[in-house]
């Protein structure tokens, strides 16, 4: 029975650690564990840590990681620059979230404490209840990962595209603000509600990205590119819970019809019903 019960463990073990990786590129917050996602779609990460593992690292042990696995399958990797990184604010009143090692991150223009201001709807009016959002009389529901048979018959196709807004003369702060909704608005148009990132990871690696010289855009065409071909061919639970500690105060009005709530570095959506 002893044995049992300890073969039983190291099922479950395993079964968690492989749900944990379904959706790498949804994990990944900086650049280089981007190209780590990259290097696990072609297989070629034998040589590396579990994923889990390599995002304890600092940026110059990744680079070090992942050098010669890049090299081979042609992917570009700009050596890390030695800087702090930079404290960056969710749109709402929410505390940043601040990785734990030193990544190389710029602030090109400040990103200041604020309110995304859409529509009327003031949250301090509301109440979060449950899984509910009470603004004056219209309910915000949450809302999680959805299974491929309840998506439109194009959301996994080639020509669905995350297509986020290219900066043109705005400051980063309102860039930000006006891409961060488009991209949780594609993220839930795959089924992919339930894993999206948080504004403040959202900016941090358009920092990271920035610092390193690459497309902000171009390379969350390319994440959504891999997400799609994940969900096509992986299932997702269903199943939506939120902490009992998140208050209202931890959430953000991204449009008349979408609440993003940031609690302990976790995004949880709300959508009007």
């Amino acid at each position: 029975m002893r044995y049992i019960r300890l073969g039983i463990c190291m099922l479950c073990v395993l079964a968690c650690s492989a749900k944990a990786d379904q959706f790498c590129m949804a994990l990944a917050e900086t650049y280089y564990e981007q190209v780590y996602c990259q290097l696990q779609a072609k297989a070629q990460t034998k040589n590396l840590p579990p994923f889990n593992q390599f995002k304890k690292n600092s940026d110059a042990v990744q680079a070090s990681l992942l050098k010669r696995p890049a090299e081979r399958n042609g992917i570009k990797l700009p050596l890390p620059v030695k800087a702090l990184p930079a404290k960056v604010s969710s749109p709402a009143v929410v505390a940043p979230v601040v990785k734990s090692r030193t990544t190389p991150v710029i602030e090109p223009a400040p990103i200041r404490q604020r309110t995304i201001d859409i529509g009327s709807q003031d949250s301090a009016t509301c109440e979060l209840l449950n899984k509910q959002i009470l603004c004056a009389g219209r309910v915000y529901t949450l809302v999680g990962n959805k299974a491929n048979h309840r998506l439109s018959a194009k959301a996994l196709g080639e020509e669905n595209k995350m297509a986020l807004s290219v900066r043109k003369q705005e400051s980063v702060e309102c860039y930000l603000a006006i891409v961060y909704p488009e991209y949780i608005a594609k993220m839930c148009e795959i089924g992919l509600c339930g894993v999206t990132m948080t504004y403040t990871k959202f900016a941090y690696l358009y920092q990271d990205l920035q610092i390193k010289g690459l497309d902000f855009p171009r390379r969350f065409e390319m994440m959504f590119g891999f997400l799609k071909k994940d969900k096509a061919s992986m299932g997702v639970s269903e199943a939506v819970s939120i902490p009992a500690g998140v208050s209202v105060n931890d959430c953000s009005l991204l449009t008349e019809s979408r609440y993003a709530c940031d609690y302990q570095g976790r995004n949880y959506i709300f959508d009007a019903q």
